[in-house]
């Protein structure tokens, strides 16, 4: 019996091995089946987070690891070395750093919440950095993303090859006040408000149309999603997409780790953790009773210190992207105005394909949608509307308010197909994805939600429990009012 136990342990640890390649690879095809299904995203994202739940479970249980429905943690001790490495050098960056992003993402309010005093210099910087991105950065945001073809997502851009600089207006100058005051956090909590508010508004005009017996969808099929999934190979590009994740991730927690030594802090170990086959976080694990015996100004800089580097990381990627967009993309991309979907009780529903390439718009060549305001600016109800696509051509008579009833995106289409081609989508697609992740892992951990480096930041401020909850829980709900979109997109 003894000189079986060997045996049957290679024989049990011979599945596993197979499990550990045959799990992701068969994730893997799964997913890119969902991609080319063209089910409607709820659809394809819910039956994606239950593969990569139900691949994750599988390889947790195989090779024993700490999980939790599909999470579950890779630890190791490897990078811990160069973390400590890091930290031993440039003294004067690892001191600059929190205090300049603790500017950027709090603005004048970061010395209050943070007791950290930043430097003039910082101080400064960190303002400049704010103004930045309320001015610049995030109008470009849907901009840049029109080459990436994301299901729903495709913003409505002014110009497909030129950077966006906004003109003083209301709105611009509200943001750029906000980012001064509150830095990056007023900003996000000011355009997640005005975006539930727009939501709600829309639903109630709808809800009271029905009740009055003349439901009316317009102004719901104008509202769009203020959050959506992040699913690589599904609603963002599959090895740009997991490449852009781990970059983030690894960045996000390794400056933590470098901030931490710099307290003397012991680090346990330091991974990731994939949901299924995706990473979808990354850690580093400190001794937290080094941690609880800092004073309070230390322990934020290191909770700052990861959201410091994703705002390093979005300047970075930023300019790259605008590079790319300028010099590069014109050549191999052109504008082009897509179907997203069509609404009921409009003359189009069901009528044009999703996905259709609109050509014409009453005899008008488009492009943009802007063309396409243009051209239906006058629409009256029950005009005549010609629509020519790539999938036909139509004709319709709009309803009573003037409308046909499609929801329209604009995108970028390649010029031609080859090996050229695919390394320039690749490439921008990895600069854009980087941008708007770093953007928002960010921007979210800024926020006052428990696992985010913002509640430890306000867990360390706010003396009642009760009141940082209340915020949390406030905060959740702007964010699934902001996810309603999707239930009828």
């Amino acid at each position: 019996m003894q000189e079986q136990k060997p045996g049957r342990a290679r024989t049990r640890s011979q599945p596993a091995k197979m499990l550990n390649v045959a799990v992701p690879l068969v994730t893997f095809a799964l997913l890119l089946v969902l991609y080319y299904s063209h089910l409607p995203l709820y659809a394809s994202s819910a039956s994606a987070l239950l593969l990569l739940a139900f691949s994750g479970i599988i390889i947790s249980r195989v090779n024993k690891l700490e999980g939790f429905y599909g999470l579950y943690m890779l630890k190791t001790q490897r990078g811990i070395a160069l973390i400590d490495s890091l930290s031993g050098k440039h003294a004067w960056l690892w001191n600059a750093l929190p205090e300049w992003g603790g500017v950027l993402g709090l603005g004048l309010l970061s010395g209050t919440i943070l007791r950290i005093k930043p430097s003039k210099a910082m101080l400064l910087l960190g303002i400049i950095s704010a103004v930045l991105v309320a001015f610049v950065v995030i109008p470009n945001t849907s901009l840049f993303i029109t080459f990436l073809n994301l299901p729903g997502l495709n913003g409505i851009a002014p110009s497909a090859n030129a950077i966006y600089l906004p003109s003083l207006s209301a709105p611009i100058i509200i943001l750029v006040i906000l980012s001064i005051i509150g830095g990056v956090l007023f900003l996000i909590l000011g355009l997640l408000l005005f975006g539930a508010a727009s939501i709600l508004s829309a639903l109630f005009v709808t809800v009271s149309t029905i009740v009055s017996g003349n439901p009316n969808y317009a102004a719901l099929s104008q509202q769009l999603p203020g959050v959506a999934p992040i699913i690589p190979g599904l609603t963002i590009p599959l090895f740009s997409g997991i490449l852009s994740l781990a970059l983030v991730l690894i960045v996000h927690e390794s400056l933590h780790g470098v901030i931490a030594r710099r307290f003397k802090v012991r680090l346990k170990s330091v991974g990731l953790l994939p949901f299924g086959i995706i990473p979808i976080g990354a850690f580093v694990e400190p001794e937290e009773k080094d941690v609880s015996k800092l004073k309070k100004q230390d322990q934020n800089r290191i909770f700052i210190a990861g959201i410091s580097s994703n705002f390093v990381m979005v300047f970075i990627f930023f300019v790259l992207t605008s590079i790319m967009l300028v010099a590069v993309m014109p050549a191999f991309f052109h504008s082009a105005v897509i179907v997203q979907t069509t609404i009921p009780g409009y003359p189009a529903y069901n009528v044009i394909a999703p996905g259709s390439q609109v050509y014409y718009w009453n005899s008008v060549k488009v492009s943009q949608t802007s063309q396409i305001e243009a051209a239906s600016h006058n629409s009256m109800p029950f005009a005549t509307v010609a629509v020519n696509t790539s999938e036909g051509n139509y004709l319709f008579h709009t309803n009573a308010t003037g409308k046909i009833g499609v929801y329209l995106e604009q995108t970028q289409m390649p010029n031609a197909r080859g090996i050229q081609n695919g390394i320039i989508s690749f490439l921008y697609s990895f600069f854009v994805i980087s941008f708007v992740i770093n953007l928002f892992v960010g921007g979210m951990n800024l926020l006052p939600l428990p696992m985010l480096d913002g509640w430890r930041i306000y867990k360390n401020r706010i003396k009642s429990r009760k009141m940082l909850h209340a915020i949390g829980w406030a905060v959740l709900i702007i964010i699934i009012i902001l996810a309603l979109p999707w239930i009828w997109l």
